[in-house]
C-alpha cells in the first residue's frame, strides 16, 4: 500500500509594520496596487498633457489611507477628485494615456474589494489570482476597444450625437445579448 502524502500546508509569513497588525503578502501586495495606483493615473494624467500639478503632490498620500482602511469611503473621493483633475487638466477629447489611467482605476478598485474582504493576516483563496487576472484582462480588452472606437469616430469625422447615439445601442445590444446568454452552468437540462 502506498500512503497518499497529504497536501503541503502553506505557510503566510506576516509582517509587521510599526504598531500595526500583521499583515500577510497578499494584503501588502493589495496595499501597493491601491497606493500606486493614483500615481499612475496622475502620471498618465500629465503624460496626456495636462502638466505637473499640485496635484500630484496633495492627492498621492490620501490613497496611502486608503490603502489602510479600505472600507472608508475615502478611496471613493479620491477617486472622484482624480477624474475632476483629469477632464479639468487633460487637453482634447480623446488620448491614448486613457487606457492606462482606466486600468489604474479598474486595479485600485479590485484591490480594494480585496482588501476590504479579508483578514489583514488571512491568505486569499487559491483561485483570486486567476479569477482577477481574467476579470482585469476583459476590463483592460473593453477599454482597449472603446479608446479604438474613439478614435476611430475621431478620424472619420462623424458628429458626436450621432456617433454616441449608435456607441450607445451596440453597447445596451452587447449588453443584454451578455445578460441574457445562457452559460453552461446556468442552461436548463433537458426534459
Amino acid at each position: 500500500m502506498s500512503a497518499s502524502r497529504p497536501d503541503p500546508v502553506r505557510q503566510l509569513r506576516l509582517v509587521r509594520l510599526g504598531l500595526s497588525e500583521e499583515y500577510g503578502a497578499p494584503q501588502l501586495l493589495l496595499c501597493a496596487v491601491v497606493i500606486l495606483a493614483p500615481v499612475v493615473f496622475l502620471g498618465a494624467t500629465i503624460l496626456a498633457g495636462a502638466g505637473f500639478t499640485w496635484w500630484f503632490l496633495v492627492l498621492t498620500p490620501l490613497a496611502a489611507v486608503g490603502a489602510a482602511r479600505p472600507e472608508s469611503t475615502g478611496h471613493l473621493a479620491l477617486w472622484v477628485l482624480l477624474l475632476v483633475v483629469w477632464v479639468g487638466g487633460v487637453p482634447g477629447p480623446f488620448t491614448w494615456w486613457s487606457v492606462p489611467a482606466a486600468l489604474a482605476v479598474a486595479a485600485s478598485h479590485t484591490a480594494l474589494v480585496l482588501l476590504g474582504g479579508r483578514p489583514t493576516s488571512g491568505d486569499l483563496a487559491v483561485d483570486t489570482w486567476s479569477r482577477v487576472r481574467r476579470r482585469l484582462g476583459t476590463v483592460g480588452a473593453i477599454t482597449v476597444a472603446v479608446a479604438v472606437l474613439a478614435q476611430l469616430v475621431r478620424s472619420i469625422r462623424v458628429p458626436g450625437q450621432v456617433a454616441l447615439a449608435v456607441m450607445a445601442l451596440v453597447a445596451v445590444s452587447a449588453w443584454l445579448w451578455w445578460g441574457t446568454r445562457q452559460t453552461g452552468s446556468d442552461a436548463e437540462p433537458d426534459a
